[in-house]
C-alpha cells in the first residue's frame, strides 16, 4: 500500500503542540521512576510485565533509576487542518506477514526551515486503513511541536490510523522508556554538515519473539519498546515497511537538497544498510524484488534507490504545490 493511499497520512494532522523548555535540552522533561512512568497506567497494559533488557543506570539528564519523559504546558490538540503533505518513500511491494524489524542508518540534518514540519522514518505497518496499526519513528523539526526549530529524535504511533489512539513520543501513554540516553523528543546534538562531516543515527525495531513487544534500537541499546497488547493487528508481525521522507506544510525534505546526481553521500540525505527481520527473525538487506520507489511529486522531492547498497537518498528544497 502506497503512502497516498494510507491512513498514516492522518497523522500529519494531529497532534501540533507548543511544547515547554527545558534549560539544558530545550525541552521539557519530567524524570520519572522507571516503574512508575505514565504508561504503565495505560488500561491496556494493567497485567503488563516490564520487560528490562539492562541494569538501571544514569541517563544524561536523569539519576540511575529514572527516565525522562517529555511533559507539555497543554494538552494534545486534533487540529483537523488539511495541510499540504508531501513525501518520498521506499516502501514494499506486497503485504506479507513476514515482517518482524526494519533498521537502517539514517543520516541527521536541520535544513534552513520553513513550513510545518519535516520527518525522516522507517514505518512499519499492518490493517485496514480504519483499524491501521503502525509504529514511526526517526527524526523530526515540528516547531509547533517543540517549540524550536531543531532536529529531535521522533517517534509515533497508533492503533487506528491515528484515528483515536496513539501520539508523539510520550505525550500519551504506550511507548515504554528504558534507561537509555536516546529518548524521544531528544534534540540531536550534533547533524550533518553538506559536503562535510555526516552524522547518523543507527535505529532499529525488532518484535521480540518471546513476549511479542516492539523494540526500538539504537545502534543495538534499547531505547524502549511499544507493548503487544497495544495492537489489534501487530501482534503477529508487519505487513508493510517504508523507509524515506515526509514533508508537512510547504517544508523542506531531508538536507533540503535534492540527491546527489553522483550519490555522494555527504551531498545527500540518505537511509543506507537497509535490512528487515523475517519471520525466523532473521536480518536480510532489502531487495529490489520486494521494494517500489513512492515519488508522486519528483519535480518537488525525489529518491534514488541505490540497488547494490540498500541505500536511498532522498529530498528535496520545497515548498510544493498541491
Amino acid at each position: 500500500m502506497h503512502l497516498q493511499n494510507s491512513m498514516i497520512l492522518s497523522l500529519f494532522f494531529f497532534f501540533y503542540l507548543v511544547a515547554t523548555t527545558h534549560a539544558k535540552d530545550d525541552q521539557f522533561f519530567e524524570c520519572v521512576d522507571f516503574y512508575k512512568q505514565p504508561s504503565l497506567q495505560h488500561p491496556l497494559l494493567k497485567h503488563h510485565k516490564l520487560q528490562i533488557m539492562s541494569s538501571p543506570r544514569r541517563s544524561t539528564i536523569c539519576p540511575r533509576g529514572m527516565v525522562p519523559i517529555q511533559k507539555f504546558r497543554n494538552n494534545a490538540n486534533n487540529l483537523n487542518a488539511q495541510v499540504a503533505v508531501n513525501h518520498a518513500t521506499l516502501d514494499t511491494k506486497f503485504a506479507s506477514e513476514k515482517y518482524h524489524g526494519a533498521s537502517a542508518v539514517l543520516s541527521i540534518h536541520n535544513p534552513t526551515f520553513s513550513g510545518k514540519a519535516t520527518r525522516s522514518n522507517i514505518w512499519i505497518e499492518k490493517g485496514a486503513p480504519q483499524g491501521l496499526n503502525c509504529i514511526i519513528f526517526g527524526w523530526a523539526i515540528e516547531p509547533k511541536f517543540y517549540g524550536d526549530n531543531k532536529t529531535h529524535f521522533t517517534t509515533y504511533w497508533s492503533n487506528d490510523g491515528f484515528y483515536k489512539t496513539g501520539c508523539y513520543n510520550t505525550v500519551c501513554k504506550g511507548f515504554i522508556q528504558h534507561f537509555s540516553d536516546l529518548y524521544p523528543g531528544k534534540p540531536f546534538d550534533q547533524v550533518s554538515t553538506y559536503g562535510g562531516r555526516q552524522v547518523a543515527a543507527n535505529l532499529s525495531i525488532i518484535r521480540d519473539g518471546p513476549t511479542g513487544n516492539w523494540m526500538l534500537m539504537n545502534s543495538g541499546a534499547l531505547v524502549g519498546y511499544w507493548p503487544k497488547e497495544l495492537f489489534s493487528h501487530l501482534g503477529l508481525g508487519a505487513d508493510t515497511i517504508r523507509y524515506g521522507g515526509l514533508t508537512v506544510g510547504g517544508a523542506p525534505m531531508g538536507n533540503g537538497k535534492f540527491p546527489d546526481k553522483g550519490n555522494d553521500l555527504s551531498k545527500s540525505s540518505y537511509f543506507k544498510d537497509m535490512k528487515y527481520v523475517d519471520a525466523n527473525f532473521k536480518n536480510n538487506p532489502i531487495s529490489e524484488l520486494e521494494m517500489i520507489v513512492d515519488t508522486p511529486k519528483p519535480y518537488c522531492f525525489r529518491l534514488n534507490y541505490l540497488k547494490d547498497q540498500q541505500t536511498i537518498t532522498y529530498g528535496g528544497p520545497g515548498p510544493c504545490p498541491y
